[in-house]
C-alpha cells in the first residue's frame, strides 16, 4: 500500500477526497457470553469481525460464528447487518484491528472469504453411557465430532469456538487475501 493509498489514522480524515479509495474501520468486538460453558473454565467473550460501514452511526456488519458446540451441527456462520456493537449491554471491549477498502466490503469479498471458513463443529454432548454417582445425572462431556466420548487414552482435540474462529481463521484469512490492512 503506498502512502497515497494509506488508510486514514484520525476519525476526521474518514472523509476521502474524490478519486481516493474509501476505507472502513475493522474492529474485533468482545461480548460477555449469555451462558457460561461448564467444561471450559476460562472466561471467554464472544468475538467476531466488525466492519464499520457507517462511521457516523457506528454501524456496520458483524461477521461471526454463533450457536453452541453441543448441537449436532456445532456453530454456524452469521452476518448481522446494520449492527452497532456499542448498543449491546454485553460489550466488553471493541478494539480496532485494521482497515478494509469499502469496495471489498460492498462487493461481498469479505463475506465470501469468511463464509468459506470452517465453523466450530460439535465438541460436547451428554454422557448417555454413565450416570454421575453424585448428581445422579448424565453430565455434559467433551466428545468427538460424531458425539462419541473420548476413550481413556485418546487425546481430545483443541477447543474450537468463536474465539478460535475469529483469531485463527477469520482475521488471518482476511489478511492473507490482502483485504484486511494493518493499522498504520
Amino acid at each position: 500500500m503506498s502512502n497515497t493509498d494509506a488508510p486514514p489514522l484520525q476519525p476526521q480524515q474518514l472523509q476521502q477526497s474524490e478519486g481516493q479509495p474509501k476505507w472502513y474501520r475493522v474492529l474485533q468486538p468482545q461480548m460477555d457470553t449469555a451462558a457460561h460453558d461448564p467444561l471450559d473454565p476460562a472466561k471467554r467473550y464472544h468475538e467476531g469481525v466488525f466492519v464499520e460501514a457507517n462511521p457516523e452511526k457506528l454501524r456496520g456488519t458483524l461477521f461471526h460464528v454463533t450457536g453452541d458446540i453441543i448441537g449436532a451441527h456445532g456453530m454456524r456462520y452469521e452476518e448481522r447487518i446494520n449492527y452497532c456493537p456499542a448498543d449491546s449491554i454485553h460489550l466488553h471491549v471493541n478494539p480496532q484491528i485494521g482497515w478494509v477498502l469499502s469496495a471489498d466490503f460492498h462487493s461481498g469479498k469479505i463475506s465470501t472469504i469468511l463464509r468459506s471458513l470452517p465453523t466450530p463443529p460439535k465438541q460436547q454432548g451428554i454422557n448417555f453411557w454413565e450416570v454421575d454417582p453424585v448428581t445422579k445425572r448424565h453430565e455434559i462431556i467433551w466428545t468427538k465430532e460424531n458425539g462419541d466420548p473420548y476413550g481413556p487414552d485418546e487425546q481430545q482435540r483443541p477447543v474450537f469456538k468463536c474465539n478460535e474462529w475469529t483469531n485463527l481463521y477469520a482475521v488471518p484469512a482476511l489478511r492473507d487475501a490482502g483485504v484486511l490492512h494493518d493499522l498504520a
